[in-house]
């Protein structure tokens, strides 16, 4: 019994211990209510660090839509900031959402307030803040490929 009991606390600290500060902290514990249940959906996980940024990132795949990304949850923080609007981007977990896949509209953008898990601001779509969040979505992105690939980033 003890054996098992210090067994488990020794896992129950190492993993803590291993707890990621920073754009690889735990992502949030639900997500955005219009998204809706993804609980059977694949998932990616990842982590990335180049000169320009460092995060993580998970990507949800729908099984009825094997081919792509539909849902996209990020975490980065931009080392290198080019823009007045990207000096003020924080390292929030967000989220992005295909909600029609097919459909040519913007993707749903969401970013999870500092301080709660469960409350999520809605970014805009077309606003200068939506802009930054859809570059560094792209970057999220092509870290996920490069390690897939094998490719090195600048």
């Amino acid at each position: 019994m003890w054996c098992w009991l210090a067994t488990g606390l020794l896992l129950a600290g190492a993993a803590s211990a291993a707890e990621p500060e920073g754009p690889s902290a735990p992502f949030a514990p639900t997500l955005p209510q219009s998204v809706g249940d993804v609980s059977r959906w694949g998932i990616e996980n990842g982590l990335f660090e180049t000169e320009a940024a460092r995060g993580s990132y998970r990507l949800y795949v729908n099984p009825q839509r094997s081919a792509m990304y539909q849902l996209m949850r990020y975490q980065v923080e931009l080392r290198v900031a080019t823009s007045p609007q990207e000096q003020r981007r924080g390292i929030a977990e967000r989220v992005v959402f295909i909600r029609r896949p097919g459909v040519r509209e913007p993707m749903d953008c969401w970013e999870r307030l500092p301080g709660d898990a469960t409350v999520w601001r809605e970014v805009a779509p077309g606003s200068l803040e939506y802009l930054v969040e859809m570059n560094v979505l792209m970057g999220v992105l092509a870290a996920h490929r490069a390690a897939q690939g094998g490719q090195v980033l600048n």
